[in-house]
């Protein structure tokens, strides 16, 4: 799969040493460009795994050639045996966040190398990562982001007012965007559709006919646009614990209810599994909703202390519970059924500890994000689906609990539409063979995004692992990994994937729980 006349060896002889170590970033002739280098690798943990790095430089707009342009660091990592047969294509590892640089994550890309045993491995800072230039950094957004102050953020526990919680994330997505336009910044350029053509330029100046990709979360999204603009480009794709485009991009309360319906399906195992949970949970469809209930009437309130030693209250209401389990549910749910029973009967001792009081962080950030590129690649995917203010206020008015959940509502305050095609978000049709990954208690990439995406990807096989969660890791994982890329055809053996055990059931009545027994 590789040709050995790669372009980037004839690119490198004709081009100057001048050039050759120019300054990426302002408008230049260009006409080297698109052009790969030889550079030292940005980790350390590139470094250790003896990767071979280059630069990738490239337009900031393909449509405009001779305008900004962009650099991002790519690494190649050879199987220990050796470069493999030339029949058989590297992985592109896309990676997800979006925007979390996987580079300086040594165990991480260890665990990619296991999934993918004897292959090549390409991985790389798409365009405006922390290590890609220009780097789209708002670092004032990680105190008041939703998605990466986590539990904390003030979208969930600045006060008992939504609309209030959400004047108080707003203004940070404007400020963004303006400091990126400010910088010189072609905004609308940072998207599926430009990362699709700078990976494929990146196949080609490395010399591979075709390449299979590895995705991660909104990676995999990324995955399937590079299925979408490149179909001859690519044999096989694995499509890991996927938040997909095309469903990602649509009304911010489908994607809570969707949710919702996780934590129910955990009680749902929980009293099929056990008859002393459904003896603590009779109602169990209504537990969900009852504890948000109770908190909506009583809410929990936390006093943690602030950098300068003051004291703050943190307010936790029903909308603040569902969000946390949101995105704690993977390492909650065994103790679900206690939580949602003392919730409802008024006992909160359990509180605390779930919504981590004791892990409030009063200056939080986000060390692997550059933020404005999360918010530019969430919200330019979108491209004309992209909602109002009108319209995210008005979800946010219905569902408080939007606050708290991925930020496509958040859109609203950014300053334009992405340079997508027209078609960007419409349902992939592709014959192109498909393994999704999924955790089952991710609650954010469930297998309905699997189920949806195969109506037009008839080759998609879909796998759930059993007690996992969000990126799910176990020896089952690489075997299929490596089963599926021997031959994407064929149809995969998931007998492994109930191979981690689902953690003991906590079930303890309030009341045997107030007076120190279960």
């Amino acid at each position: 799969m590789r040709r050995r006349d790669s372009r980037v060896w004839h690119l490198l002889g004709a081009l100057p040493l001048t050039l050759l170590f120019s300054t990426p970033g302002a408008a230049q002739t260009n006409d080297d460009l698109p052009r790969l280098e030889s550079a030292e690798c940005p980790t350390e943990a590139l470094r250790e795994l003896g990767a071979t790095c280059h630069t990738f430089h490239a337009p900031e707009n393909w449509e405009a050639p001779y305008g900004n342009t962009i650099s991002l660091p790519v690494a190649v990592l050879e199987p220990e045996g050796g470069e493999p047969d030339e029949d058989t294509p590297p992985v592109f590892f896309f990676p997800g966040g979006p925007g979390y640089s996987s580079l300086g994550e040594r165990e991480y890309m260890e665990q990619l190398l296991e999934d993918i045993g004897e292959r090549t491995l390409v991985t790389m800072d798409h365009r405006g990562f922390i290590h890609a230039e220009p780097a789209l950094e708002c670092p004032e957004y990680a105190v008041v982001s939703p998605y990466h102050n986590i539990i904390h953020t003030p979208a969930i526990t600045a006060s008992l007012d939504p609309m209030e919680r959400m004047e108080k994330i707003t203004g940070g997505v404007s400020d963004c965007y303006r400091k990126l336009v400010e910088e010189g910044i072609d905004v609308s350029q940072y998207n599926a559709h430009a990362v699709s053509r700078d990976v494929d330029e990146i196949r080609q100046l490395l010399g591979y006919d075709r390449i299979d990709a590895f995705g991660s979360s909104t990676g995999s999204g990324t995955v399937v646009s590079f299925i979408q603009y490149y179909p001859d480009s690519i044999r096989a794709a694995i499509l890991g614990w996927a938040w997909y485009n095309h469903l990602r991009n649509r009304s911010p309360v489908d994607e809570l209810y969707t949710a919702k319906h996780s934590f129910t399906d955990a009680l749902a195992l929980c009293v099929a599994e056990d008859e002393a949970c459904r003896e603590l949970l009779p109602n169990w469809f209504q537990a969900i909703d009852r504890a948000r209930r109770t908190l909506d009437g009583r809410p929990f309130v936390a006093q943690v202390q602030e950098a300068d030693g003051s004291e703050k209250a943190l307010y936790f209401d029903g909308a603040a519970f569902l969000d946390t389990l949101y995105l704690t549910l993977a390492d909650d749910y065994a103790e679900l059924p206690s939580l949602v029973a003392g919730i409802e009967v008024g006992d909160y001792s359990r509180l605390p500890g779930f919504f981590r009081i004791d892990d409030y962080d009063p200056e939080p950030e986000a060390p692997n994000y550059a933020l404005g590129y999360f918010l530019a690649h969430v919200c330019n995917d979108m491209g004309s689906n992209r909602p109002s203010v009108a319209d995210s206020t008005a979800a946010v008015a219905r569902e408080p609990a939007v606050l708290g959940f991925e930020p496509p509502w958040l859109c609203a305050w950014w300053g334009e539409d992405g340079d997508v095609p027209a078609e960007h978000n419409d349902p992939p049709v592709s014959e192109t063979p498909v393994l999704a990954l999924h955790g089952e208690m991710d609650p954010c990439c469930t297998p309905r995004w699997s189920e949806h995406l195969g109506r037009t990807m008839p080759n998609l096989q879909y796998v759930v692992f059993q007690g996992l969660g969000h990126n799910p890791v176990n020896e089952c994982r690489s075997t299929m990994v490596q089963d599926f890329l021997d031959d994407p055809h064929a149809s995969i053996d998931d007998s492994c994937r109930d191979e981690v055990d689902r953690q003991p059931w906590v079930i303890e009545s309030p009341a045997a729980r107030q007076n120190g027994g279960t």
